[in-house]
């Protein structure tokens, strides 16, 4: 959940509860499916309970609630060069 809600790194959770990098990693890929699994209940309406996107966006038109998408550029860096998967990604510059 501190990785979730703060948004920390791996490793430095690891070093706060005095664990190894790989064991935070395991730890956290094994219970997002279980908190996926278990959706989102909204404060002061314990009746809804959203599991999917589909069920936010729906509760969201509901609502009334104005929803925007961020899209603001991401880097990501490229497979390096004669490895699978290199063709796949777009050119790293900005344009």
């Amino acid at each position: 959940m501190v990785c979730l809600r703060l948004q920390l790194p791996h490793a430095a959770l690891a070093e706060l509860c005095g664990v190894t990098h790989p064991t935070v990693t395991r730890a956290i890929h094994e219970i997002l499916p279980l908190l996926a699994a278990r959706g989102f209940v909204i404060p002061g309406r314990p009746g809804i309970r959203l599991r999917t996107l589909a069920d936010f966006l729906a509760y969201a038109e509901s609502e009334g609630v104005e929803l925007r998408i961020d899209g603001t550029e991401t880097q990501v860096r490229r497979p390096k060069a004669r490895r699978p998967g290199r063709k796949a990604f777009v050119s790293g510059k900005k344009k």
